[in-house]
């Protein structure tokens, strides 16, 4: 196999749940070129790190078909043109749109559909890396250890950004939606305690939380604390890769920090702790309201010297 396609919609963590799946892919082929079709900036995070040699905007109406769209136009054709292998992703009813358009677009490659059920609370990193290996053994190829495949390798040329004095600590205290999200006054509690044990760190915000700028102006920060509002994600990336220790919701920073192996800790609402487990060195911590969670539950779970906390 010479030239294979992946496909996967979604936001950061959406993509960054097929992770091991798509260095798999990598790992058992790694003389074919890989095309990620997803939103490009995420999928440069791949392509910096050498996980996938091309990336195509996932949003592109060529794509439309793959993506869950019914009625394909002839007169449109995505590149490549050719492929041996097309995968896709997912955890909706798409994956069955995905299968028939993939097979009518590249009538003599081989199709790899994983769907993975979130609601049997298996991680879904694990459920599509097991799935994508499977399919890989069907076609006489060889698999390898999911450890093996679980973690994002640095980027060939890391982005600079402005950083904290090491060591240092970075929170983001934003998600997609407000039910995930724990009280900001927590996370401010829980920043002082961070300084306080002798970190300095940055606090992050993205575009899903404007809203939240306000609270966090410079002067509610700890001396040494930085506010870095909607960095680019590779300069993100190169921020976390430095990090002593990471705290966050459920969001896509939070995986992000995961797959970049570093340590801390995340608020998840218990629906969705199964399924969407971040995994690397980030202690979940759960509760059935994000609210209920006390400040002193999140701290005993991150390893700050002690009697600081």
């Amino acid at each position: 196999m010479t030239s294979l396609m992946a496909l996967r919609r979604g936001g950061l963590g959406d993509l960054l749940v097929v992770l091991p799946a798509v260095r798999l892919l990598r790992m058992t082929l790694p003389e074919a070129r890989i095309t990620l079709v997803a939103r490009p900036i995420f999928g440069r995070l791949f392509l910096d790190s050498g996980i996938v040699d091309a990336v195509a905007d996932a949003d592109d109406f060529r794509w439309a078909a793959l993506a869950g769209a019914d009625g394909l136009s002839e007169r449109f054709k995505p590149d490549p043109a050719e492929i041996d292998l097309a995968a896709g992703w997912f955890h909706s009813p798409s994956a069955a749109v995905f299968e028939r358009s993939a097979a009518g677009l590249w009538p003599g490659a081989g199709i790899l559909t994983v769907s993975a059920d979130p609601g049997t609370g298996r991680p879904l990193s694990v459920s599509f890396f097991e799935g994508t290996a499977a399919g890989l053994r069907n076609l006489g190829l060889p698999s390898a250890p999911f450890e093996s495949c679980a973690f994002l390798p640095r980027p060939r040329s890391p982005e600079r950004i402005s950083a904290p004095r090491r060591p240092y600590a970075v929170v983001h205290p934003g998600a997609g939606s407000r039910l995930k999200r724990w009280p900001g006054g927590r996370f401010r509690q829980a920043v002082g305690s961070l300084a306080a044990s002798g970190l300095s760190g940055a606090v992050v915000l993205g575009e899903a939380e404007s809203s939240l700028k306000v609270q966090w102006t410079a002067g509610v920060l700890p001396p040494g604390w930085l506010l870095l509002d909607r960095p680019a994600v590779p300069e993100l990336a190169a921020l976390l890769s430095e990090a002593s220790l990471y705290l966050g919701n459920d969001s896509g920073v939070t995986h992000l920090a995961a797959v970049l192996g570093v340590p801390g800790a995340a608020v998840f609402r218990e629906e969705f702790a199964g399924a969407w487990r971040p995994g690397g060195k980030i202690t979940q911590v759960s509760a059935a309201d994000v609210r209920d969670i006390p400040v002193e539950a999140v701290l005993s779970s991150l390893d700050l010297p002690a009697g600081r906390t």
